[in-house]
């Protein structure tokens, strides 16, 4: 407890008490080819990362201690080409003067090394956004989804705080893949109540694909990819350490997390520890509603959602000139309270708050997921061959007590009421051929074996196994200077073997078991195959503008889940019924984007439609469950069902350093049965912030910005039978960063203001919507990045 209460004054100390030895500086302007300043290049100091922004003079400085060791500038920029300065060959470092040459629009140009083809594909027919780890650091709130919902087109579906899954374009669950360096991620989550299980610290890179890539990626890219792609290696030998705090008020949450990542010529290594830890959370409302009921939140705070998160990761690797091989081990372990009134029969006197804030009791998640993985790349030429294997041990454990689900208390030997254990065995199989420079070629193959276990006094699972595999061909060809297209097709083929289970009988009045049991899942096995194809084509206009289209016929095969799953799930307050006779669900899609890259202005437009047959959805069935505290009874159907949207990003430098950015995304969806809209659909927002960032510098302080962010979400009344609207909203953000000496070390600190006006409004795919519970109030953020170098 002491650390708890010394962390947050230990942040604000060490704000103001910056240690700064003897500094000089490196100086200049950034100029045009013309001659002309360029405002906003971003000025890199390497090895270090010390930074700064030119002004609207072109003019940077960038101060260093004599203990720095430095080597060479990088200078980059939206609209020119990356410069390197190499500083060792300079005799002077008065002031410089660089100059930029315009850049062309060819997205063949920020393609990396890895995965080339697989690069490019997605990169000439798809909408993609690449975020860094300075993108994560600044829109983090201690889960790596929350990170990513202030991107147009994604949202965050989330249960209070510590729990979030991301979902784009209105799709989400086994819909979107998320791709962890190579091996798709797998989990539970195909529940609202199950979170994307990933260190939000320990990513570097991310590539988000709006849109169908079941083709490249296996069959749950159906919406989307989520790519998380490796860390990046050490460019030089040696040692750094580095260590990244955060601190929230809304909820008291700490997270420290500690990296030591090095290279000694060929191999390369890391490691790191993360901790978080934070006490149950506040929201702008005094009473919510469960079952018709209007019931208090006494002082504004949600009792027992408290989480405490302790994950590891370790990676060792080899480089050669043809060579790349790595292996990665990563464990993610989780302890999340659920609201005292989500599930059960909530009383008033449960509601009540003992004192215990960081309490974490029961009902509440246990989660651990533990991955191995092994990357390897081997150069053969022209021709690549790329290997990933990869091993996942996913738990899953809900503990609740018995008493509240109609079993005597005596007869359970604990109270873990659902428990889930799966197995996943991954490996991805590429050979890239390169017969031409204008005509690239990639064969691929994709194996997944999974074994599900369960245990517990509650069934919503049989134990099952599936197997998938897929074998998928791409060419890509460079037509012109201006035309480019790909084209690839894929078979797949799929397995399910359910096994049956039996759940005992209990009686309602005595709650012992009748010695009956009832069936609750039968044995059965499910085959499927599929062949599907793609096209994608970019056009480009002049070194300005550019067009993308991606045309294809994606599919997704039933999950077990949805075929045999037979149990109330609490996370959702309902009795769900799997259809064990469900087909396959096919989407026939196009994507249309637009791509506007001049100076000062960064503009994206994208526009998607897709028709989808076999669409699978829960539903109402009319009926209640025969179960304990099983609400309504939903069974998996499927319809035929029109999507459509469209995204704008666009961001704008204005004189004075100051920056504009723009961020709107509409999605609709249509159940060609019901004539309904599909239900958990997000409402359309714009998003609009402006950032100023050209604070003057000091012998201590450097690199600051100021900015403000503004999220208006339109009322969502378009919803299908029994499902609430959302009324529209505006939350606000604002906040600060910049750079300064702390403890010898040039440190990052960030100071931002989450929901600034403390506004009650709803998340309309929220779990906690359906008890009419609005999301986290006020939430002052304070975060600190201190680079040590060894």
């Amino acid at each position: 407890m002491l650390y708890h209460w010394l962390a947050p004054p230990f942040l604000l100390v060490a704000l103001f008490s910056c240690l700064s030895g003897h500094s000089q500086q490196i100086s200049g302007f950034v100029l045009n080819s013309e001659g002309q300043p360029i405002e906003a290049a971003m000025v890199q100091l390497h090895p270090t990362e010390r930074f700064a922004i030119s002004d609207s003079r072109g003019r940077f400085a960038i101060p260093f201690s004599e203990r720095d060791s430095i080597s060479y500038l990088e200078v980059t920029h939206i609209t020119y080409h990356t410069v390197h300065l190499d500083l060792s060959a300079l005799k002077d470092l008065s002031p410089l003067r660089i100059k930029m040459t315009d850049a062309v629009t060819d997205l063949r140009e920020v393609t990396l090394v890895q995965h080339r083809i697989l690069e490019k594909v997605i990169n000439n027919s798809q909408s993609i956004i690449s975020i860094d780890r300075d993108f994560i650091s600044r829109n983090s709130s201690g889960t790596f989804s929350a990170a990513l919902a202030t991107l147009p087109g994604l949202n965050t579906m989330n249960v209070g705080v510590g729990i979030a899954k991301p979902m784009i374009r209105g799709m989400g669950f086994n819909r979107i893949l998320v791709n962890n360096r190579g091996i798709k991620q797998e989990g539970q989550q195909w529940g609202a109540d199950h979170g994307l299980e990933i260190d939000p610290f320990d990513v570097e890179q991310v590539d988000v694909i709006k849109g169908p890539a079941s083709l490249l990626f296996g069959s749950d890219g159906l919406g989307g990819v989520i790519n998380i792609k490796e860390n990046e290696p050490l460019a030089e030998n040696g040692n750094t350490v580095e260590y990244r705090t955060m601190y929230q008020s809304n909820n008291g949450a700490i997270s420290n997390s500690l990296e030591w990542k090095g290279r000694q010529e060929k191999w390369f290594y890391s490691v790191r520890a993360t901790h978080q830890d934070y006490g149950d959370y506040t929201v702008p409302s005094n009473e919510f509603t469960y079952a018709g009921f209007n019931l208090p939140i006494f002082d504004n705070r949600l009792k027992n959602t408290a989480g405490s998160e302790l994950h590891f990761s370790s990676s060792v690797g080899y480089r050669t000139k043809n060579l790349k091989s790595s292996l990665r081990f990563t464990s993610f372990n989780q302890r999340a309270g659920i609201f005292t009134g989500a599930i059960g029969l909530p009383r008033v006197y449960n509601l009540q708050h003992n004192g215990e804030f960081r309490n974490i009791d029961v009902p509440r998640q246990e989660n651990h997921h533990h991955m191995l993985t092994s990357n390897t790349t081997l150069s053969l030429g022209r021709d690549r061959l790329e290997v990933d294997l990869g091993y996942q041990r996913n738990i899953r454990e809900e503990l609740s007590f018995p008493g509240a689900h109609g079993i005597a208390p005596e007869l359970a030997n604990s109270n873990l009421a659902l428990g889930l254990y799966l197995d996943t065995y991954t490996a991805n199989l590429r050979y890239e051929i390169n017969p031409k420079p204008d005509h690239e070629i990639l064969f691929g193959m994709q194996l997944q074996y999974m074994d599900n276990q369960n245990d517990g006094f509650e069934f919503l699972l049989p134990v099952f196994q599936s197997f998938q595999m897929g074998l998928f061909h791409y060419r890509l060809w460079d037509l012109s200077s201006k035309w480019t297209v790909n084209a690839g097709i894929r078979y797949d083929m799929g397995t399910h073997d359910i096994e049956q289970h039996l759940q005992p009988i209990y009686d309602r009045g005595t709650l012992l078991p009748t010695g009956e049991f009832d069936e609750r899942t039968p044995a059965f096995d499910r085959r499927f195959n599929n062949l599907s194809g793609a096209l994608g084509a970019t056009y480009k206009m002049n070194t300005k503008n550019l067009w993308k289209l991606h045309l294809g016929n994606s599919f997704r095969f039933p999950t077990a889940i949805e075929l045999s799953s037979n149990g109330v799930h609490h996370g959702n307050f309902r009795h769900e019924v799997g259809n064990p006779d469900l087909g396959m669900e096919r989407g026939y899609q196009a994507d249309v984007t637009y791509l506007h890259r001049s100076k000062g202005l960064s503009l994206e437009v994208s526009a998607f439609f897709g028709y989808y047959t076999d669409y699978i959805y829960l539903s109402p069935t009319g009926t209640f469950s025969p179960l304990a505290s099983g609400g309504t009874l939903w069974q998996y159907r499927q319809e035929d069902a029109l999507f459509n949207g469209f995204e704008i990003t666009g961001s704008y430098y204005l004189p004075f350093g100051l920056k504009v950015d723009l961020g709107i995304d509409f999605v609709q969806n249509l159940n060609l049965d019901s004539s309904l809209p599909l239900p958990l659909t997000p409402p359309p927002s714009v998003q609009l912030g402006l950032e100023y960032g050209v604070l003057p510098n000091s012998k201590t302080v450097n690199n600051g910005y100021l900015f403000v962010l503004g999220r208006y979400n339109f009322e969502q009344n378009q919803t299908d039978r029994n499902e609430r609207t959302t009324p529209d909203s505006f939350i606000l953000n604002a906040g600060l960063g910049f750079s300064t000496r702390l403890f010898g070390q040039n440190s990052k600190f960030r100071l931002s203001a989450n929901n600034l006006l403390d506004t009650a409004y709803f998340n309309h795919i929220s779990r906690y919507r359906l008890l009419n519970l609005p999301e986290q109030g006020r939430n002052i953020v304070l975060s600190v990045q201190i680079p040590i170098s060894l």
